[in-house]
């Protein structure tokens, strides 16, 4: 069985990427970094804008405020009409070889062993907003830590979504996604105009938006992307946002969840996102089930089956001891790919302590 990542619309077989050399072949799947250690290196890169706006070295301190007091470059929030989110796709990407799927399950490897579960960060609430009431879709297991992502692919020029979660740090402005919703992965790049519209719903925005003003994430992830098991499980970065137009840090405006790692692969998860077969992608969505684990390339996943996400919803979190009420659990994965041509399952990184490296990295990106 081929996968596909679930930002994915028009889908290729995997023998016709592999005759493109866009995905490894059986015979090269070993050199690709199949069954090699992860690296713990991340990489970072400032948000840029279709409007190739740079920051100077010499003048950053005094233009990140001025950025900051105005929610980022004004032409982006701009740019996002609501035409142009109405009209934004999922982002369509390689799907993985089966032959390493197949070469996996005879080996029974597993890079990364499971450890002790351990808490890197708290869950945090929000502040009031002034008229802005409590969301009463917390007792639907929907959340306004949660949200939805739009980026314009820098390669071609199409505007894109994804789904995302404000995630508590000392910063107060990371935001939680998978990898392949910042950067493009082998052969790619970054993607611009980035921004997060927490608890987006139906065109509307009740938090305003959040722009992105860096990016991180894994080297993994840049190096290799879908060509291995090796780039996919480091599907994940966080991004660091700009404060809204209101002069609210994206956590202090809704919330944060926390961050953990280790673990059993196999937890009871609530996993939200924005797929777009579902109400087109309009409306938050949540599943909850107890996660299995799916061995690719020799690294082991976790995954669900039944919740029917399809294009959209990558970079949805995927949270433990969720509380319904105060709408916050502890981060412990992002959706990240599913098999081609289906929605029977969706399955995300493990995150071991290597996540704790680029969460503190990226907490220091501001």
């Amino acid at each position: 069985m081929g996968y596909t990542f679930k930002s994915s619309i028009s889908l290729l077989s995997a023998t016709v990427l592999v005759a493109a050399g866009l995905i490894a072949s059986p015979a090269s799947a070993s050199t690709s970094g199949g069954n090699s250690a992860p690296s713990e290196e991340t990489v970072s890169a400032p948000a840029l804008s279709s409007f190739d706006i740079t920051v100077r070295q010499s003048n950053v301190k005094s233009t990140r405020a001025q950025l900051d007091s105005t929610g980022g470059d004004a032409r982006i929030v701009e740019y996002w009409t609501p035409q142009r989110m109405a009209n934004a796709i999922p982002l369509d990407s390689p799907s993985v070889s089966s032959a390493l799927d197949a070469k996996a399950v005879a080996t029974a490897l597993q890079a990364v062993p499971e450890v002790a579960e351990k808490t890197v960060a708290e869950a945090a609430t929000a502040e009031s907003v002034a008229g802005i009431a409590p969301l009463a879709s917390a007792v639907n297991k929907t959340s306004r830590k949660n949200g939805k992502v739009f980026f314009r692919n820098a390669r071609n020029g199409k505007d894109y979504v994804c789904s995302g979660a404000a995630i508590n740090s000392s910063s107060k402005r990371l935001v939680a996604t998978a990898g392949h919703c910042v950067h493009g992965g082998k052969g790619g790049t970054w993607h611009r105009n980035w921004v997060f519209v927490p608890s987006y719903k139906n065109g509307s925005q009740p938090y305003g938006y959040f722009t992105a003003k860096s990016f991180r994430t894994y080297s993994d992830w840049v190096t290799y992307g879908a060509t291995s098991a090796r780039g996919l499980n480091s599907d994940v970065a966080f991004v660091t946002t700009y404060m809204s137009k209101k002069g609210k840090r994206v956590v202090k405006a809704v919330g944060g969840h926390g961050l953990s790692y280790g673990g059993s692969r196999i937890f009871s998860a609530n996993i939200f996102g924005y797929p777009t077969n579902l109400s087109r992608g309009e409306t938050q969505k949540a599943c909850a089930g107890k996660t299995s684990s799916r061995t690719v390339g020799g690294y082991s996943f976790p995954s669900v089956s039944g919740c029917n996400f399809g294009g959209g919803s990558s970079g949805g979190p995927w949270l433990s001891s969720y509380n319904s009420t105060t709408g916050v659990g502890k981060l412990r994965s992002v959706t990240s790919f599913g098999p081609v041509n289906s929605n029977s399952f969706i399955a995300g990184p493990y995150f071991d302590k290597r996540i704790a490296t680029l969460y503190k990295a990226a907490n220091g990106d501001w």
